[in-house]
């Protein structure tokens, strides 16, 4: 689903954080009530932190809709304070340009920096770049209909736009595949709670439960491959 350059915007969300609005698709990155609040409450609290109580230090990443790169510098911040060793996949099929990207302003709170979200878009298109010795990132620049990989992953960042705008992400054929790259016990969180997604993900094999999401949603979805 491509869009020109000129229909991203850079947006403020009511946390102080920013997004960007795609205006072709009428759709933000991340939520308009916080979009620091909802990846931090979605992917790291609900996502990250499930298997830090696990005690799980080797964490093998997926995230579908890099975007930003707003999971990804959280995860490594995550990385850097836990001493995890991280190894991430973000897909992407439309990379967001370096002119958006570099006006991207984080917020003061975060104790990682804009070097940091810098070395993340600076980072090349299908290649592995170690970043520190706690970190290091894919960006695979491809659709998750057509990704491969022979890695199982035990925690995956569903981050795409919303079923209705990217409907044919969000079947049971999508959740089957993702069930069967990922590792045993590994979670898969997403700020949708739709019933008919969660339908999907539990044909497909995962037990799916539904928590409290972020400002603006009263829900979201935490699904888990059984061990």
């Amino acid at each position: 689903m491509s869009s020109s350059d000129s229909s991203l915007k850079l947006v403020t969300t009511k946390d102080g954080s920013q997004t960007i609005m795609n205006e072709s698709l009428g759709s933000t990155y991340h939520s308009r009530h916080g979009a620091l609040t909802e990846s931090k409450h979605v992917f790291i609290h609900k996502g990250l932190r499930k298997l830090l109580e696990g005690r799980m230090t080797d964490i093998k990443v997926l995230e579908m809709g890099l975007g930003t790169g707003l999971n990804a510098l959280l995860t490594w911040s995550s990385a850097k304070m836990h001493e995890l060793t991280v190894n991430y996949h973000g897909l992407e099929l439309y990379p967001v340009p370096e002119k958006v990207w570099s006006e991207y302003s984080l917020p003061d709170e975060l104790t990682v920096s804009q070097i940091d979200f810098q070395k993340i878009h600076q980072c090349g298109w299908n290649q592995t770049v170690r970043l520190d010795k706690n970190f290091q990132i894919t960006k695979h620049q491809v659709s998750l209909l057509d990704f491969q990989s022979d890695i199982s992953f035990n925690l995956v960042y569903f981050d795409a736009f919303e079923p209705e705008t990217q409907p044919e992400l969000w079947t049971q054929e999508v959740f089957a595949k993702l069930f069967e790259m990922m590792e045993d016990g590994g979670v898969l969180t997403t700020y949708c709670c739709k019933g008919y997604v969660r339908r999907n993900m539990i044909a497909a094999g995962f037990v799916v439960e539904k928590v409290p999401g972020p400002p603006g949603k009263r829900e979201m979805i935490v699904a888990q491959r059984p061990l």
